[in-house]
């Protein structure tokens, strides 16, 4: 950068986009200044108009983390209101988890939407998502969810639409939850247990849990049924040692 460019980053300092472009303007209109020092101006305002918006950028980011953190943390344990009549476990359908933790979401400044995007190769629906916050920054992405059409025996249960509408609805409530980190739990005596969320097994509990299975040939199906969970990651921490028992004890019967 010349000397003269330098001077000119020094006093021409346009405090908006108004005023940018008023300077450049006037300068642009100045029949005595060369072509060359104009290129340098402006690319001079350019850097400047740059180096602006990436510390708005960096503000906007520093907020939605900030205010992700504090909202999070204000998550209550959204409570399971709904029954599967097949597998005979409770769940929190969308409804629930919107109705106990949108208003809390939107709180902190946070817009969420949700939007189908056609299938992948492998039939899954894809469901592009979109985080926005009120000071600029926006995160998104996709998810892609297996297409709810069956039964639990494989048997086809659903139309085209119905199997459409029920796989969306699944895929906006676990991208919701799994974005904001939103645990779901029973309601004991009609409360939230003061919205403590409950602790899962860790990887190595669960990894633990997944070779006794496979060793004792159990269904895991009915194991989660048996639990009372969706998935075996669900399984709270302080049910492991009673769960890892129950299967030890059925390896020993296996071995005699």
């Amino acid at each position: 950068m010349s000397a003269l460019a330098k001077h000119e980053e020094q006093n021409i300092a346009p405090a908006n986009d108004a005023s940018m472009w008023a300077t450049i303007e006037r300068v642009a209109m100045d029949p005595s200044i060369p072509i060359d020092r104009l290129k340098e101006i402006m690319g001079l305002l350019e850097r400047k108009e740059d180096r602006a918006r990436e510390a708005d950028d960096r503000l906007a980011k520093k907020a939605y983390f900030a205010a992700m953190s504090k909202c999070q943390a204000d998550l209550p344990v959204v409570t399971k209101t709904r029954t599967n009549t097949h597998t005979r476990s409770t769940y929190a359908d969308l409804a629930a988890i919107e109705e106990q933790a949108m208003p809390i979401i939107h709180r902190y400044g946070f817009g969420v939407s949700f939007q189908p995007d056609g299938y992948n190769d492998n039939g899954e629906l894809r469901i592009l998502w979109e985080i926005s916050h009120e000071e600029g920054h926006v995160r998104n992405g996709v998810g892609e969810i297996p297409v709810d059409g069956a039964g639990a025996k494989g048997g086809v249960n659903k139309t085209g639409t119905q199997a459409f509408g029920s796989t969306a609805t699944y895929g906006r409530r676990y991208l919701l939850c799994m974005l904001f980190n939103i645990s779901t739990g029973d309601d004991n005596d009609g409360n939230r247990q003061n919205n403590v969320k409950p602790e899962f097994i860790s990887e190595e509990q669960l990894a633990r849990v997944r070779e006794l299975i496979e060793e004792t040939e159990t269904d895991t199906e009915k194991f989660c049924e048996l639990g009372k969970i969706d998935a075996l990651p669900d399984m709270l921490a302080k049910d492991f040692e009673s769960a890892v028992q129950l299967l030890e004890e059925k390896k020993r019967r296996m071995a005699k």
